[in-house]
């Protein structure tokens, strides 16, 4: 069958860029023909992809092949031509384009970001000659969709964020979004919680709503010996030449700098002097440094910006009984500002610490914070990429997941349930019903979860010590039956399976 993949960013970063790569992988490895429409800008780091090319009105251009492909069906990815500017729900940094959030969008932007994506959809459709088409996010893939291909011929996912960072704020994003959903065969939904949400807005979808979850790389997610994931981590690292471009190490002292002097825009701005999609150059020696300790490591994976709540998790290592370390894989605009936050509580300034929390805006304050200064050691790594993040998820012993975002789902977690690190989830949206399937499982209601909000520190610290001090034997015994959960229940063949069905449905 050919199927084509309509996603507005990137290929990795976020979950719905995973979803839409993890798909395509596996439709492509079972066979299907599979052409992928984003801005994916370093296809070499997704060796099921053949070939590359760019789309735009003129058609599709001559394919460059890359990789080393499936080996079964075909994956090509097509680079819509929409010039700089790339539309996010949430700012960050793009590689080659100037980003700007959908809500701050003149019409006249939006009508020329819309029509320059349906133009390039309608002729990749042509080319392929698509017999499925799957736009991504209600809007803006569903409008986009919509007047590319016409009604009953697509279906849209909806990922959360086109729901709280366009829908609810602006009634246009509304509308659009009425309007593209109208004409879809299916929408999809990473957990009821999402389309409850987006039914808000479009009220009409509800017959025509199927959860379809996204899934879990069992055996890349994978459960190893802490030290030996570590170690294996920081060695394959040592041989990766492309942290030479990342996190120069003397900007760890530039941090402390601008942090102790007060100096919130010269601490975002070294955020701007390295390539953050890359590791740091550091990353190896931190992750030796964890391995040769002994104390439980506490970990977070994902984007360092504001809504992931990360600098919350930070400041409940203050408020711990039992000593544990910190593991921090990730990137993000917000990058500095956490490492600032780290380097003001291991010196137990508070004053400081107290000043930056209330000058990045975090949702606690200073009171929150226990004791200083703080104990554990806090390792940033940078980026680590599908070849890297598994093993170092696997060394982690609890995989906190703090968001302050309405989620769709809670891929991360499930990760990390996969790989052996248990899960530690904030209590609402998509995320609590990841939570409650893990507890439902075990038996344990609340065992993986907290409750957000006011307070959320001190009960992130009360969820850390609950899991850190269970028994060896039960703990052990609860990984194991969560990794089953998890491998039996999401996994991304089943997830590619359930979203061709809702695409092919009567």
């Amino acid at each position: 069958m050919r199927i084509l993949l309509w996603h507005g960013w990137l290929l990795d970063g976020t979950g719905s860029n995973v979803y839409t790569a993890r798909v395509a992988d596996v439709l492509a490895s079972d066979g299907h023909d599979v052409v992928v429409v984003c801005q994916e800008r370093h296809p070499e780091r997704h060796p099921w992809i053949d070939a590359i090319g760019t789309v735009s009105t003129s058609g599709v251009s001559a394919l460059e092949p890359t990789g080393e492909g499936t080996g079964h069906g075909r994956a090509t990815l097509l680079r819509p031509d929409i010039g700089r500017l790339l539309p996010v729900f949430v700012l960050d940094d793009y590689e080659g384009f100037d980003a700007k959030r959908f809500v701050d969008l003149s019409d006249d932007e939006l009508e020329r970001y819309l029509s320059a994506n349906a133009d390039a959809l309608r002729a990749a459709v042509a080319w392929h000659g698509s017999d499925v088409v799957i736009a991504g996010h209600a809007v803006p893939g569903g409008p986009i969709a919509a007047r590319a291909v016409g009604p009953g011929r697509y279906v849209v996912k909806t990922h959360g964020s086109d729901v709280e960072y366009a829908m609810r704020p602006q009634e246009r994003y509304r509308e659009l979004a009425r309007g593209g959903l109208a004409g879809a065969i299916a929408v999809t939904g990473s957990s009821q919680d999402v389309l409850d949400r987006c039914a808000e807005f479009v009220p009409g979808i509800s017959a025509r709503s199927v959860v379809v979850h996204p899934g879990v790389d069992a055996l890349r997610f994978s459960p190893r010996p802490r030290r030996e994931a570590l170690l294996d981590v920081a060695a394959r690292l040592d041989a990766d030449g492309s942290t030479s471009l990342g996190r120069r190490p003397a900007i760890g002292a530039e941090v402390v700098n601008a942090t102790v002097a007060r100096d919130l825009s010269r601490l975002d701005a070294l955020a701007q002097t390295y390539d953050q999609t890359v590791p740091d150059p550091t990353a190896a020696a931190g992750l030796r440094a964890l391995a040769g300790r002994d104390e439980p490591i506490v970990g977070y994976l994902g984007k360092l910006i504001p809504q992931k709540g990360v600098a919350s998790l930070l400041a409940s290592l203050t408020r711990t009984a039992t000593d544990a370390a910190g593991l921090v894989v990730g990137f993000g605009s917000e990058r500095e500002r956490l490492q600032g936050l780290a380097a003001a509580l291991r010196s137990g300034d508070r004053v400081t610490t107290e000043w930056l929390v209330a000058a990045a805006g975090w949702p606690f304050v200073g009171d929150e914070l226990g004791e200083l200064p703080l104990r554990s050691e806090i390792v940033f790594t940078g980026r680590l990429d599908h070849t890297y993040a598994p093993d170092a998820v696997a060394a982690m012993d609890v995989l906190v997941v703090p968001s302050i975002l309405e989620e769709a789902f809670g891929m991360v977690a499930a990760e990390g349930a996969s790989a052996g690190a248990l899960p530690l989830v904030a209590r609402h949206s998509g995320l609590a019903e990841v939570a409650g399937a893990l507890e439902g499982h075990v038996g344990r209601p609340g065992l993986f979860s907290f409750e957000p909000g006011s307070g959320a520190v001190a009960r992130i610290a009360e969820g850390i010590d609950r899991l850190l001090t269970l028994d060896p034997h039960d703990r052990d015994e609860l990984r194991a039956a969560v990794r089953d959960f998890v491998s039996q229940e999401w996994s991304w063949r089943g997830t590619a399976e359930r979203l061709l069905d809702a695409a092919t449905r009567p």
